[in-house]
């Protein structure tokens, strides 16, 4: 099973599930998962990929900063999209202090 993301609100309410293009929600599986086991990028470092992570707002912008550097490097394809889907979420997050980006491991 991969990892879904999804927005919330305060009370767990679910927000937003990103669409993935080829069907069915989004999931980093194929998309960034690579970037969960490097220690160089602050915030995905903080997502378990086997249990559930919740990011406030206040995480936002280390989790904006390391999808920037993330794009910077990112492989043609369905990382670019992934990262790109992640930054649409993160930047709503970032903008709403009663939401929360959940990270879903399997």
């Amino acid at each position: 099973m991969p990892i879904v993301v999804e927005l919330w609100a305060h009370d767990g309410t679910v927000v937003r599930r990103t669409p993935d293009p080829s069907g069915g929600t989004y999931d980093a599986a194929g998309d960034f998962d690579r970037l969960l086991d490097d220690d160089s990028y602050r915030a995905f470092s903080q997502v378990d990929p086997y249990g559930v992570t919740t990011l406030g707002s206040a995480a936002m912008p280390a989790l904006l900063a390391d999808i920037s550097a993330a794009l910077a490097e990112a492989k043609p394809g369905a990382e670019t999209r992934g990262l790109l889907r992640l930054r649409g979420l993160a930047e709503r997050c970032r903008d709403d202090s009663d939401l929360r980006l959940v990270f879903l491991g399997d």
